[in-house]
């Protein structure tokens, strides 16, 4: 007897903390601050997905612009003696947190999952990509929900009899 292939649908996070092109840097941040996860979904009206947004890339505000112009530097005779950007050291006007805003820092080659895939497509893509967390996405390309490894280990759990869900536990967030 072969078990039931479960679907992402079915153990994904559909409550999801997104935002939109135009949030500001400083609103963004706050929001970095407030949750525990540090990559969220850029949505535009009707919730379609258009892009991610990671703490990681706000780095690019330090960064020259391309990015592969420290790496020529470096290899300049007496180019060694460029060091690591010390953010702390970095002038940063506070004009930034409002004009800088998320559509300048988000990626559009994102890596999305259909609700109507199997977990197992779902974590052989997340290994393929060394992702810990896919966006799901139905047919129009609108966000549906996100699809994380807590998702996996939770639902085998419930599969197992090892973890209850109760009433009170299913509208919580993780």
């Amino acid at each position: 007897m072969s078990e039931r292939k479960m679907l992402v649908k079915e153990v994904m996070r559909q409550e999801v903390i997104t935002v939109k092109e135009a949030t500001t840097l400083r609103e963004l941040m706050g929001i970095f601050q407030k949750y525990t996860f540090h990559t969220l979904p850029v949505v535009k009206e009707n919730n379609k997905l258009v892009g991610v947004v990671a703490l990681e890339d706000v780095l690019k505000i330090f960064e020259p612009s391309p990015p592969h112009i420290m790496e020529l530097l470096r290899r300049i005779p007496l180019g060694d003696e460029l060091e690591e950007i010390n953010l702390f050291e970095t002038d940063i006007s506070p004009e930034m947190g409002v004009l800088c805003v998320v559509k300048d820092l988000m990626r559009t080659n994102m890596v999305t999952i259909d609700e109507e895939a199997t977990t197992i497509e779902a974590r052989s893509l997340m290994r393929l990509h060394r992702l810990k967390r896919l966006p799901v996405v139905d047919k129009k390309g609108c966000l549906k929900g996100i699809f994380s490894l807590f998702d996996i280990i939770m639902a085998v759990f419930r599969e197992k009899r090892i973890l209850q869900l109760n009433q009170n536990e299913k509208g919580v967030s993780r």
